[in-house]
């Protein structure tokens, strides 16, 4: 399936105005931030988290009463299309030392470190292998590794602003300190 048209609209501004973004990235200069206003006004007009109807309540579940989007909703609260009648727990299939519940960064790091290990692992996971919210992730990675800018110190003042000050600062500083080590981790590991 292709683009559609306005789409391809959309890419072709942001091709004619790439030159002057990186010409002015190379320069130094830093974008300017949104204020607040325009930031909520973009989350409202763009983001299906604060558009109009978006989210609704869970009517089940440990989650009961959390807003989600409408198809994230849909799905927690379907029936199963598991057959308990057609399960057998006492029947054993596999066997593992351990078990790792979630396949996305953490889980998946979890897995290679525990089979570093010489632990026999399985990795449980609702999606394919590497299909969550690690790669759904606003930029991806946060670790400080380009410089003076990107350090941890300044890593720390983000994470304790994104966090409304209201963060376990030891685990955020452990956080910012050894986020660098395991990026070099991640690419030497491909």
């Amino acid at each position: 399936m292709g683009y559609t048209a306005d789409l391809m609209e959309l890419i072709k501004r942001v091709d004619k105005t790439r030159p002057a973004r990186v010409a002015r990235k190379k320069a130094g200069e830093e974008f300017r931030a949104l204020t607040l206003d325009e930031r909520k006004d973009r989350l409202e007009k763009y983001h299906p988290d604060y558009r109009a109807g978006g989210l609704r309540e869970l009517k089940v579940g440990p989650s009961k009463g959390y807003a989600v989007a409408q198809e994230f909703a849909d799905t927690f609260e379907a029936r199963s299309r598991v057959d308990p009648d057609k399960i057998d727990l006492n029947e054993v299939h596999y066997e593992t030392d351990v078990l790792v519940i979630g396949g996305g960064g953490a889980g998946t790091a979890a897995a290679l470190i525990a089979q570093e290990q010489g632990a026999r692992v399985i990795i449980a996971t609702k999606l394919r292998h590497g299909d969550a919210n690690t790669m759904m992730a606003e930029g991806g990675i946060q670790a400080a590794t380009k410089g003076w800018k990107d350090s941890p110190y300044y890593h720390f003042l983000d994470v304790l602003g994104g966090g409304h000050f209201e963060n376990d600062r030891d685990l955020v500083k452990t956080m910012v300190t050894e986020a660098p080590k395991v990026i070099s981790w991640l690419e030497n590991l491909g």
